[in-house]
C-alpha cells in the first residue's frame, strides 16, 4: 500500500455517475465539500502526420506496416484538412467510439469557444510544427499536419482502455514527434467544482514539487514556451519579498489555515511567504491568477504564446480562457502514444489530486513536511512512489533521453518515425 494511501486510508475507486452538462461556464463555482464520487479526466494527444502528394511514390515504401496519407490538394490548409479527415476514418475502425473534428464541435450556448467535450475530436495546433527542431529534418520529402487529438471527459474505470485503443490504432500510422509535441492532462470532478480548499492544497503540494515533476519528463519540457514552470514564472514567482511581506495578511474567509496544512520546519523565508500567499487567497480565481505567466516585466494573461507547467485557465468564467470546465490541466509530458506512458501518468495526475483533495490536516501536513525536508533532492519516482504509481516506464524513458534528447532522430526512412518498439 502506498505511503499516501495509506495515510488517507483510501477504498478503491467505483465508477463515476455518468456525465451531465450544467451551467457552470460563466462564472466561478466552489464546492464546499469535493470529497464525493470519484474523479474525471480528458487527455490531449499532439502529434505530426507525414503525407504525399497523390500522385508521388512513397519516399519510404520499405515501411510496408505504416499508413502514408495522400492529398489531392496543393493549397496547404485544405491538405491538412483533407489528412485529417483520412486520419478519423482510420480512428473510425474503433467500435463504439465517437469521433469529429473539431470544425464539427458542438459548443454550450451562448459561446463559441467552450467546446461540448463528449466525443474524441481531431482538430490543428499552430503550436504543433516540423520546423522547431533546428536539426535538419524538416527538409523531408513529407509534407506535415500537425494534429491534435483530445478525449471526450473519461471515468477512472475506462480512462486506461480508452488510450489503449486509440494508441493501437495510431501506431498503424506513420507518426512523428518532436519537441513541439506534447501530452495534456486534464483532472476534474465531472459536472461538479473542486473546493477552495483543495485547490489551496493542490498548489501548495505542486509548489513543493515542481522540479522533482520535470525530472520525470523529457528535457525539452522544463524549456518549452508552453510549459513554463510555475515557481519561475507565474505571478506568483515573479512578486518580490517586500511584495508578498504587504500582502501576508489572515487566513482567507473560509478559516482554512497555513499554519494546519504546512509545516514551516525547513522552508526558505521567500518559500514560506509564497505559500502562505497561496493560502491567503479567498477564492478560486484568486488563486488561479497568481499562477498566470508572467513574461519579462508585463502583466498578462495565459494567451497562445506563454502557457504555465499546469494550467489554470479552466478556473476562470468563459471567455479567452474558454470557461470554467473546473479542470486542472497538466501540460508537462512530451508527445507520446505508448500507451502504458500516457496511462501511468494520467494515473499520476489523479492520484495527486485526488490526495489534494481527500487528505485531512494531518495527512497533508505529514507528507508535505517529509518533501520539504527532502529539499531539492526529492525526486519524482519518489513521487510517484508515494501515489502508487508504476515507475519503471518513467525511468526507463529518463535512461532514453539520457542518451538522445530527440525524439525521431533521422531526415528520412524508418528513424524519421517512431518504431515498432518506441511505440
Amino acid at each position: 500500500m502506498s505511503a499516501l494511501r495509506h495515510l488517507l486510508r483510501l477504498p478503491i475507486c467505483v465508477d463515476a455517475p455518468t456525465m451531465k452538462f450544467i451551467p457552470k461556464i460563466d462564472e466561478i463555482i466552489e464546492a464546499h465539500d469535493d470529497s464525493t464520487e470519484t474523479l474525471t479526466c480528458g487527455v490531449e494527444l499532439e502529434f505530426l502526420l507525414p503525407s504525399i502528394d497523390h500522385v508521388a511514390q512513397d519516399p519510404d515504401p520499405d515501411i510496408a506496416n505504416k499508413l502514408l496519407y495522400r492529398s489531392t490538394s496543393r493549397t496547404p490548409e485544405i491538405a491538412h484538412e483533407e489528412i485529417r479527415k483520412q486520419l478519423i476514418t482510420t480512428l473510425g475502425q474503433l467500435e463504439g467510439v465517437s469521433f469529429r473534428a473539431m470544425d464539427d464541435d458542438d459548443f454550450h450556448p451562448p459561446h463559441d469557444n467552450v467546446a461540448v467535450y463528449d466525443s474524441w475530436r481531431l482538430g490543428s495546433d499552430r503550436t504543433v510544427n516540423k520546423d522547431c527542431e533546428g536539426n535538419g529534418c524538416s527538409k523531408t520529402s513529407y509534407n506535415w499536419t500537425g494534429c491534435e487529438l483530445t478525449s471526450p471527459v473519461m471515468n477512472t474505470h475506462d480512462y486506461a482502455t480508452n488510450v489503449d485503443n486509440i494508441c493501437r490504432v495510431l501506431k498503424t500510422v506513420r507518426i512523428h514527434l518532436n519537441k513541439s509535441t506534447s501530452v495534456h492532462v486534464h483532472v476534474g470532478r465531472g459536472d461538479e467544482p473542486f473546493s477552495l480548499l483543495t485547490v489551496h492544497k493542490f498548489v501548495t503540494l505542486y509548489w513543493l514539487t515542481e522540479n522533482a515533476i520535470f525530472g520525470l519528463h523529457h528535457p525539452s519540457r522544463e524549456t518549452n514556451r508552453y510549459c513554463l514552470p510555475l515557481t519561475k514564472y507565474s505571478v506568483l514567482a515573479k512578486q518580490s519579498q517586500s511584495a508578498l511581506d504587504s500582502e501576508d495578511g489572515c487566513p482567507n474567509d473560509q478559516g482554512h489555515r497555513f499554519e494546519d496544512y504546512v509545516s514551516e520546519a525547513g522552508l526558505s523565508r521567500l518559500r514560506r511567504t509564497q505559500l502562505r500567499r497561496i493560502w491567503t487567497c479567498g477564492s478560486i480565481e484568486e488563486v488561479a491568477k497568481l499562477m498566470w505567466i508572467r513574461i519579462d516585466m508585463d502583466w498578462k494573461l495565459p494567451g497562445p504564446d506563454e502557457r504555465g507547467a499546469v494550467g489554470f485557465c479552466r478556473f476562470l468564467p468563459a471567455g479567452k480562457s474558454g470557461g470554467n470546465i473546473s479542470t486542472f490541466e497538466w501540460r508537462q509530458m512530451s508527445g507520446s502514444v505508448d500507451s502504458n506512458h500516457i496511462n501511468q501518468w494520467i494515473k499520476a495526475c489523479i492520484a495527486f489530486t485526488d490526495f489534494c483533495r481527500l487528505s485531512d490536516k494531518v495527512a497533508f501536513k505529514e507528507f508535505v513536511g517529509k518533501v520539504i525536508e527532502k529539499g531539492d533532492s526529492y525526486t519524482g519516482i519518489e513521487l510517484l512512489k508515494a501515489l502508487d504509481v508504476d515507475s519503471y516506464i518513467f525511468q526507463v524513458m529518463r535512461g532514453v533521453w539520457a542518451r538522445n534528447r530527440h525524439f525521431c532522430n533521422s531526415d528520412q526512412g524508418r528513424e524519421l518515425f517512431l518504431s515498432i518498439d518506441e511505440l
